[in-house]
């Protein structure tokens, strides 16, 4: 099967977030187990997901280079797709479909490769992980590095294969993502002091976030490798109340923060806490009663860093014949790996304009690049020399 054989398959499984990602675990584990590829699997503790390391060669050995996907989605629902979602379709040289370009596209020549790559009798491991629910909170990639790490098996280098137009990126902002809910106490609209209004206090968080995402806008710290050249604050979602007549006692908004490098997310996290405790929550005392609370984290995305991949950007560029460019500012899982001291950086098939939206779409040539860049790099990094262990 070659990547667009894959790809119409895996396309077919809807693995949105929400959603268990087994069925499509199993295609692609008995896939990679009849191509004499070693698997491995990590279950979510709760949920029906499970995450994979597919590996060519010893699978107890650390070393390597490692080709690094996500198979979960966003939804399809509520998009106005001019064909079924779940289905792939071909116009010209675009493939459409849910995850067609972020990012099964990647994890489809990946999985093409493993036949190739087998022949070759690499006397180094080549891993393949694949993880869920990156487009919520990147648990599984942080799951999976700690127990590589415990057992003394990671790569040595990683390449996260998100779409760059198969272009090398070195540097990503990071992401913090929190849900802040806020309890009041109900009661008749008619006596405001007779209540605690959840949705007020939680518009007086929301303004004063909006004022720090201002003060990072006009702020002299800028990074001209990212568009834009700041970190950024955004309240993506709100929720609260029953009925306008009822003060309400619960109001809910999620928020993300995405750093530049050198940007202390959970700093600025604190900072709101900070002003929660003590601003928001005495200014909202009526008759012994104040508001409370809660400041839950939902998703960690460290940054990216340009400084211990730049021999492993140099030479994919050399070996596949791209380009190295900026930072981006969507989150990837590669600051995770490079977190556990893994040299990391961002290369995969297709543009990120065409992710998330409907009749997403990746081009059939990039696929073509992709199988074949993955084939050239396993090949060449024995003697590459990216990881300071081999020699040129």
């Amino acid at each position: 099967m070659d990547s667009v054989e894959i790809l119409d398959k895996i396309v077919s499984f809807n693995t949105r977030s929400s959603l268990s990602n087994l069925d499509l675990m199993a295609f692609i584990r008995e896939y990679a187990m009849a191509n004499k590829a070693q698997v491995e699997t990590l279950r979510h503790p709760t949920e029906g997901k499970e995450a994979l390391r597919i590996v060519i060669g010893d699978v107890e050995a650390g070393g390597g280079i490692a080709f690094a996907g996500h198979v979960d989605t966003v939804p399809a629902e509520g998009q106005a797709w001019t064909s079924d979602p779940f289905r792939l379709g071909r116009i010209g040289q675009r493939l459409q479909g849910r995850g067609a370009v972020d990012m099964k596209g990647f994890v489809a020549c990946c999985l093409a490769a493993i036949p190739e790559i087998i022949k070759q009798n690499l006397d180094f491991p080549v891993h393949i992980l694949l993880t869920y629910d990156e487009e919520v909170n990147a648990e599984s990639a942080h799951l999976l590095m700690k127990d590589m790490a415990a057992r003394n098996c990671l790569p040595d280098v990683c390449i996260v294969g998100e779409p760059t137009g198969m272009d090398v990126v070195m540097a990503q902002k990071s992401k913090l993502v929190a849900t802040v809910t806020i309890s009041g106490r109900s009661g008749h609209s008619s006596d405001p002091d007779g209540g605690v209004n959840a949705i007020s206090a939680a518009c007086r968080v929301v303004c004063w976030l909006d004022d720090q995402a201002e003060r990072l806008r006009t702020a002299e710290r800028r990074d001209e490798d990212f568009s834009p050249p700041f970190s950024t604050i955004n309240v993506g979602r709100i929720n609260g109340g029953t009925s306008v007549n009822i003060i309400p006692d619960r109001a809910v908004f999620e928020v993300e923060w995405r750093g530049i490098p050198g940007d202390d997310l959970h700093a600025r996290l604190r900072d709101m806490q900070h002003f929660i405790e003590a601003d928001l929550i005495p200014g909202t005392r009526r008759n012994g009663r104040e508001c409370g609370v809660d400041v839950r984290i939902e998703g960690w995305y460290p940054t990216l860093q340009n400084d211990d991949n730049q021999d492993l950007a140099a030479w994919i560029c050399r070996t596949i014949g791209t380009a190295a460019r900026g930072g981006v500012s969507y989150a990837t899982e590669a600051g995770v790996y490079q977190g556990c001291g893994v040299p990391t950086v961002i290369c995969g098939p297709g543009n990120i304009a065409q992710a998330h939206r409907p009749d997403e779409w990746i081009d059939i040539d990039q696929l073509r690049k992709c199988e074949r860049s993955i084939l050239d790099i396993c090949m060449g990094f024995e003697k590459s020399g990216v990881d300071g262990r081999r020699t040129s």
